[in-house]
């Protein structure tokens, strides 16, 4: 079963923005339920109940369209299921729907919440899984497995010797030539599912030719690759077709020195996506858990949504078809990641949910995919010169761009993608 995901942008009406950071942000606070709310009348969204929700997040953002000062809520979460039994989960564990989506424009009462939200609801242009058929409940039991594993192990480290059966016994031949065969098993199935998954990047790639234009899709193709000669095919073809990463303009950064200030659009038409009403740095929520959470939204200079839907349909594709689990371009540290263009082209949005710092996380992305971050981002205002290469001044591109997360939760908080794929492949 793969995990669906779903991203909502509702307008919030005028006036009520103070509020609605007032029910969420105490929800974020005790995410996990644990503090007293006996007679406190707390508005709660009991994530902890949830049998579907990998990680759900609600966050509030500018709404530059509808004018200064205006707000809208983002409400961003991965399930397993159809959306039908996800809405309803999520008014089983909402104490009081309205409270939350009745301060957004056109909602009108709990009967009428999978119409709103479907009405709502943003489609992603590319949209990346580590793990595409597992559950919340199989990646839980795989946990639970190696935790008892584990909590085995040290009780026999600690009671008395005992002593190994003889290492040549016909019993231990028959199991481990039992497990070789279950192992080559495995691999053969897994083999033919990756190439039956894989087959239709061909139908991709004529897609992106057709509705984004050939000049699109061939920029998208280079521009993704420049920087992945460490894979053969890709360095022969790169080689074939003389493409590469440009020079570098400058050897020194473009950043400024004063990185105190308080965040402002970085050239004319660009945004900051984060409202005053806020008053929350961008690391807000960050560090909390082993996993952390990133929301970015950048402004889209005019004329260039084609060329970034091009660069999205690509890594879709390229995430769907050929990426191995847990690994998306040999970064190993992403649960989930979308990327959507919203507000009809005029804005990029970025969702994601990885391990580590941001530090690292960012630093990670700028070594094993550069130019696929100068894809994504180089048509965006304020985009520095020489991209992710200039990592001090990619970084404050990126914190200009992002939106502190109200409310953060995840099935797993402990737990990492590198440590998930080694416990999913125990319990098989």
């Amino acid at each position: 079963m793969v995990p669906q995901t779903l991203t909502v942008l509702a307008a919030i009406r005028r006036g009520e923005e103070a509020r609605l950071r007032e029910i969420l942000r105490p929800i974020g606070d005790d995410i996990e339920g644990s503090r007293s709310t006996g007679g406190s009348g707390r508005v709660r969204v009991e994530f902890t109940r949830s049998r579907r929700i990998h990680f759900a997040r609600f966050g509030i953002l500018t709404d530059p369209d509808r004018g200064p000062g205006c707000e809208r809520l983002l409400y961003s979460a991965t399930y397993d299921g159809d959306l039908d039994a996800h809405l309803a989960e999520l008014i089983a564990i909402t104490s009081d729907l309205d409270a939350i989506w009745g301060r957004c424009e056109a909602y009108q009462d709990v009967a009428g919440f999978g119409r709103f939200i479907r009405a709502h609801a943003l489609e992603p242009a590319a949209f990346y899984i580590a793990f595409r058929d597992e559950t919340v409940g199989q990646i839980q039991d795989a946990i639970a497995l190696r935790r008892q594993s584990e909590a085995l192990d040290d009780s026999a480290t600690a009671g008395p010797r005992t002593f190994d059966r003889p290492p040549h016994t016909s019993r231990s031949d028959g199991v481990a030539i039992r497990r070789a065969i279950d192992s080559g098993e495995r691999a053969i199935g897994d083999g033919v599912r990756r190439l039956m998954r894989a087959l239709p990047i061909v139908i991709d790639v004529i897609d992106v030719f057709v509705r984004y234009g050939v000049a699109n899709a061939v920029y998208a193709a280079r521009k993704t690759t420049a920087s992945l000669d460490r894979y053969p095919l890709v360095r022969f073809v790169n080689r074939l077709t003389n493409n590469r990463m440009p020079p570098r303009r400058s050897l020194y950064s473009s950043a400024p020195l004063d990185n105190c200030a308080a965040p402002a659009p970085l050239v004319p038409g660009d945004e900051v996506p984060s409202g005053p009403g806020s008053q929350l740095p961008t690391t807000f929520r960050e560090d909390a858990v082993t996993q952390n959470q990133l929301t970015l939204v950048t402004v889209v200079t005019p004329g260039q949504a084609n060329r970034v839907r091009a660069v999205m349909a690509a890594i879709d594709a390229l995430a769907k078809r050929l990426t191995p689990p847990g690994s998306l371009i040999g970064v190993s540290t992403i649960h989930f990641v979308k990327w959507l263009v919203i507000d009809e082209g005029r804005r990029l949005m970025m969702v994601s949910d990885y391990d580590g710092s941001w530090e690292s996380y960012i630093d990670e992305f700028a070594e094993m995919i550069l130019s696929g971050l100068d894809a994504i981002w180089e048509t965006a205002y304020g985009y520095p010169p020489d991209g992710a290469r200039d990592v001090p001044a990619f970084k404050q591109f990126l914190r200009r761009h992002q939106v502190p997360s109200e409310v953060f939760f995840s099935a797993y908080p402990d737990e990492t993608v590198l440590n998930m794929a080694n416990d999913l492949n125990r319990a098989l």
